[in-house]
């Protein structure tokens, strides 16, 4: 049984701009639906496009590292690569391809809290909250990340990854970055939300009146086929 969530080798130079909202006020949730099967997450939650192309995504001021990938579930008719079922915002989910983890940076920063459902049978990992960009300055907080249960404990799970744990940190100050930590190919990632220590169960971005103030500045693989699907 391979227990490898994907694989693919991708480099992307992602540019940061500075968006004109601030997620501090409000509560925003990634699912990654409208992306393709490993395609690189990139500027499509800044407004922009992923790295075949898909979007325009929300403009939340959220860009993604080059080896951040969406993975669309194998199972049934969903029709993508990857080896996991039953995530909580299907058939989408994030993975990182390559390297020790993957950088998401929020420009306008955000607050309060921070958290996800991920899944991660094989492998243990860790999420890091930085108050700087890029994975710098003082740490908000870490979160490790235990194994997962594995699929033979859930039977309603068709692949190797599931079923998913819902995991969250509270925190003081304003995070600007997160890094995503542990094996590559080994953990995947849903509906990570920005503002709450308890993750939302479905993409959602703060109502106008609760975005805040405008800031200055710019406006702003292969999934492993393994065993029965998770």
């Amino acid at each position: 049984m391979t227990r490898r969530i994907g694989w693919i080798w991708a480099f992307l130079t992602t540019s940061f701009v500075v968006s004109p909202f601030s997620l501090s006020a409000g509560v925003v949730t990634l699912t990654f639906e409208g992306l393709q099967n490993t395609e690189t997450v990139g500027d499509y939650y800044n407004g922009g496009f992923g790295g075949n192309g898909s979007g325009p995504g929300p403009d939340y001021g959220i860009t993604f590292g080059g080896s951040a990938l969406a993975l669309i579930s194998v199972v049934g008719t969903y029709g993508g690569s990857g080896n996991f079922d039953l995530a909580p915002t299907m058939p989408t989910i994030l993975f990182f391809s390559s390297g020790s983890g993957a950088i998401m940076n929020v420009a306008a920063g955000f607050t309060t809290g921070f958290s996800f459902y991920y899944a991660s049978p094989y492998a243990l990992g860790s999420v890091t909250v930085y108050d700087g960009l890029n994975g710098t300055g003082d740490v908000l907080e870490t979160l490790t990340l235990p194994e997962t249960p594995a699929s033979s404990t859930d039977p309603s799970c068709q692949a190797a990854y599931c079923p998913w744990e819902p995991i969250g940190v509270s925190f003081d100050g304003t995070a600007l970055s997160v890094d995503f930590s542990g094996g590559a190919d080994n953990i995947g990632f849903d509906n990570i939300t920005l503002g709450a220590s308890t993750p939302t169960g479905s993409e959602s971005a703060p109502e106008p009146a609760t975005w805040g103030l405008i800031v200055s500045g710019l406006t702003g693989v292969i999934l492993a086929r393994s065993r029965h699907r998770a």
